[in-house]
């Protein structure tokens, strides 16, 4: 005969309940459900005890394993002291820990009610038990969040623990701020300094390594960690309140910042136009397109990485919206493109300089016509929505339509903003240009990376990488485009 099992486990109100001194709640259900078992003469061959308070079934593992056991019909029937502790997630869960019930037959025994899930009617109820739950959890969780929120606002800090440089006071009742500790927060000003200094992350942490400084619970930091330190506005003085529908918004805290406000969007503006090499304080610069090199699709710095499966190093973009997009090169591949790139550089200059024409009277506008171009494919793509919301086209049709109008109209940005780079006049004299530029080549394959990256400085403010289509031996050729800003 199959014996029964008792489920366990603490809510948030239950975690606030016994703070306040109201006991501890895992004993007292697990006393009263021994007690129900007892009373009705049930077998109880296990206790799961749920230590965690989780929102979602991935969350709570002794939930796992109970739905696992369930599942292989090993109980009679399961004991919790309300229907709630079962599931009180998304619809998805609580219809996870539905059919796991019904589908092994397993009876729910709580003090207030039995439910058979053999029986249509407990069926039923169970289900709207669970809807109730599910309501009346969100309705509590909206609560909490606008109280929240309303603490954020009026300058509190409402974490549970303080970040570094700070510990946690409260001065008055229902005040919770934050107190510099003194030789911390000179740590997070030296972690600011070295950063606008042009050290990376790895580089500040292994500093700080060095010096005897360690975080707050560990005994080396991390570059993630940096990372954090130097994009948290709390230690200019702000609180962030984040929300998936609008994002982050910040207010004035009621604690005193470490470094101010000038310094930390300093900080930001470097991180996004000319953020630090990763490096730690003995390593050397490898990637030496570092501050070079960048998307065209997406504007961040290409990445240097080795790719396993080919066995050799490539530049590619780290960037999440472009998975899929941009294709990764070899450094080889990009090497060659560069080198053709300087050279055709050169030609151009020196029929300029021969012929005596000005470099920007010279040239043609070409961006009028792309912008006119440009212009008509976005009305095309404007077209094919009204063509859809008036069912003419189906889903497929508008999606392949629209593919095609969509890379024409990335096809003609490029154009556009490849003009743009073009009509502005070179700053340096043709003569020094060229020379700067048959520097690069005549050195350029000798030198250490270091080297490689200052040469390039020399000649070239930014090279934007573009390509889509990946290499392969039925199609040895390269879509690679590179558009280069020369000085």
């Amino acid at each position: 005969m199959k014996g029964y099992c008792v489920y366990l486990r603490k809510s948030r109100a239950d975690v606030e309940a016994e703070a306040r001194g109201e006991g501890e709640t895992l004993s007292r259900h697990s006393n009263m459900l021994m007690e129900l078992a007892k009373k009705q003469d049930l077998n109880v061959v296990k206790i799961y005890k749920e230590i965690v308070s989780g929102d979602s079934i991935a969350a709570r593992p002794q939930m796992q394993s109970l739905l696992a056991d369930v599942s292989e019909c090993r109980y009679a029937g399961v004991l919790v002291a309300e229907i709630e502790r079962l599931a009180r997630g998304d619809t998805i869960d609580q219809g996870i820990v539905a059919q796991a019930f019904r589908e092994s037959s397993t009876k729910i025994v709580t003090p207030a009610k039995t439910y058979d899930p053999d029986n249509e009617f407990d069926e039923e109820y169970f289900e709207f038990s669970l809807f109730m739950s599910r309501r009346e959890y969100k309705t509590i969780k909206r609560r909490m969040q606008g109280g929240r929120l309303a603490s954020v606002k009026e300058g509190n800090y409402i974490s549970s623990a303080a970040p570094y440089g700070y510990r946690k006071v409260n001065p008055e009742p229902k005040v919770h701020t934050l107190e510099i500790v003194p030789e911390e927060a000179e740590m997070i000003r030296l972690m600011y300094s070295l950063y606008l200094e042009g050290h990376g992350a790895k580089y500040i942490a292994n500093e700080l390594d060095r010096i005897g400084i360690s975080p707050q619970k560990s005994t080396s930091w991390e570059p993630s960690s940096i990372k954090k330190i130097l994009s948290n506005p709390l230690y200019c003085g702000m609180l962030s309140w984040k929300t998936k529908s609008d994002g982050d918004a910040l207010y004035k805290g009621r604690h005193e910042p470490i470094i101010t406000e000038e310094v930390f969007l300093a900080v930001q503006q470097k991180k996004r136009t000319d953020p630090a090499a990763q490096l730690r304080p003995n390593d050397k610069l490898m990637n030496y397109y570092h501050n070079i090199l960048y998307c065209q699709n997406c504007g961040h710095q290409m990445k240097r990485r080795f790719i396993a499966g080919s066995g050799h190093e490539h530049m590619l973009c780290a960037c999440r919206e472009c998975r899929g997009k941009v294709v990764s090169s070899t450094v080889e591949a990009v090497d060659e493109a560069v080198i053709a790139a300087l050279r055709y550089r050169i030609t151009g200059l020196e029929k300029l300089r021969y012929s005596g024409a000005d470099e920007k009277r010279s040239k043609p506008d070409k961006k009028v016509p792309l912008m006119a171009e440009l212009e008509k494919a976005k009305r095309q793509l404007s077209k094919l929505y009204d063509l859809l919301e008036k069912e003419i086209y189906d889903t497929d049709t508008f999606l392949e339509r629209s593919k095609k109008v969509n890379d024409k109209i990335r096809s003609l940005e490029a154009a556009v903003r490849e003009t743009e780079i073009e009509k502005k006049p070179s700053q340096l004299p043709p003569d020094e240009a060229v020379r700067r530029l048959q520097n690069v080549i005549d050195s350029f394959s000798d030198s250490a990376p270091e080297e490689k990256n200052r040469l390039l400085h020399t000649a070239l403010r930014r090279i934007y990488y573009y390509k889509t289509e990946r290499a392969s031996r039925s199609n040895p050729s390269s879509d690679l485009l590179l558009s280069a800003e020369f000085l």
